[in-house]
C-alpha cells in the first residue's frame, strides 16, 4: 500500500519563505560572532589578500599623505612592520573622541582591518575608527 502526498503551490512556497527567512535572521544575529583572525606581521603574505585580520603592536610613526587626508601608520609587532592605512572618514571619527590621530605615536594599538598590496609591500587596510583600539 503507498500513499501518495500532494502538496499545493501556495504550501509548498510558505515553507520555503518561511525557511528563507529564518536563514536570513540567523545570518543576522551570527555575523557579530565571526570576528577577523589575530595575526603577526610575518604571517601576513600575499594569499591573505581582502581578508580581514587583527594585529596587535607599536605605533612607530604616524605620516599624512600630501595629496588627502589619509595617514599611514607604520606598526610594529617584534616580528616584521607593516603600514596601517587609517582613510579621511576614520580619522574624522577619531578626531570626534577627542583621539588625535598623531597622539598614537609610540602607543600600543590593536587593529582590524583588511589586507591589501600597494607598489609590492602589504598593507592593512583600517575598516573603521572603532576597528583601532589603544592598548597602551
Amino acid at each position: 500500500m503507498s500513499y501518495v502526498i500532494i502538496m499545493e503551490d501556495s504550501f509548498i512556497f510558505k515553507i520555503a519563505l518561511t525557511m528563507s527567512i529564518v536563514g536570513l535572521v540567523g545570518m543576522m544575529f551570527s555575523i557579530n560572532l565571526i570576528t577577523a583572525r589575530e595575526v603577526k606581521i610575518n604571517e601576513i603574505n600575499r594569499g591573505m589578500l581582502d581578508e580581514d585580520v587583527t594585529l596587535q603592536g607599536l605605533v612607530q610613526d604616524v605620516k599624512k599623505s600630501s595629496r588627502s587626508n589619509t595617514y599611514f601608520l607604520d606598526i610594529m609587532d617584534g616580528t616584521g612592520k607593516i603600514s596601517v592605512i587609517v582613510f579621511e572618514s576614520s580619522a574624522v571619527d577619531l578626531e570626534k573622541t577627542n583621539q588625535s590621530i598623531y597622539t598614537l605615536n609610540n602607543k600600543r594599538v590593536k587593529v582590524t582591518g583588511k589586507i591589501s598590496e600597494y607598489q609590492g609591500k602589504m598593507e592593512l587596510i583600517l575598516k573603521d575608527a572603532a576597528s583601532l583600539e589603544i592598548l597602551g
